[in-house]
């Protein structure tokens, strides 16, 4: 039963996109989509009169496997934002992948465009949300759902649990955490 679990446990992870004023073109899905860059920013505030939001997405788990670490996630966001021709991929929402809660990474987001395409030239990402640190975080969070797992096919519970403890990539970086509530100002 416990190898049987294990292998749902393995398998239980794909996200589900649901977007909220837009569609993506018919018959296309968000890898269809080219890329361009686009600035990604957390709680950005924004004057309302400034920008105009063009719609919002936020991925979930649904329980079945595919690809849902933080890299691919923000990739389907920046493409859906390209699309959008929006200037701001703005995270409102996000939670790291935890094998206790869902190996997927999740997040909401809203897409501004600056009314004023002047204020939009000098835009620029957060710092936590350069490529190589995406990547990396999407590198830790995998290594570590997959060494929990292992331990938890190997050692059981208590195996998973030392594991868990033993990896938590919060406790081995200064990352920001979920916890830290930041207001960053969109600056032109």
């Amino acid at each position: 039963m416990l190898l049987c679990c294990a292998a749902l446990f393995i398998s239980g992870c794909a996200a589900g996109i649901s977007r909220t004023g837009y569609q993506l073109p018919a018959g296309q899905t968000s890898k269809d989509l080219p890329r361009r860059p686009i600035a990604i920013q957390r709680n950005a505030y924004y004057n309302t009169n400034d920008v105009e939001v063009l719609g919002s997405i936020h991925d979930y788990d649904t329980g079945f496997s595919t690809d849902c670490d933080e890299a691919t996630i923000l990739d389907i966001f920046c493409k859906d934002g390209a699309m959008l021709r929006a200037d701001v991929v703005n995270i409102t929402e996000e939670e790291q992948p935890n094998p206790w809660t869902s190996t997927c990474y999740r997040a909401k987001t809203t897409f501004l465009r600056f009314k004023d395409r002047e204020k939009a030239k000098n835009l620029v990402s957060d710092a936590k949300y350069a490529p190589e640190l995406i990547i990396e975080r999407s590198a830790k969070y995998s290594k570590r759902n997959k060494e929990v797992i292992t331990g938890a096919v190997f050692g059981g519970l208590l195996g998973a649990v030392i594991v868990s403890a033993a990896t938590d990539p919060n406790q081995q970086t200064n990352y920001y955490t979920n916890s830290i509530s930041e207001k960053n100002t969109l600056k032109p």
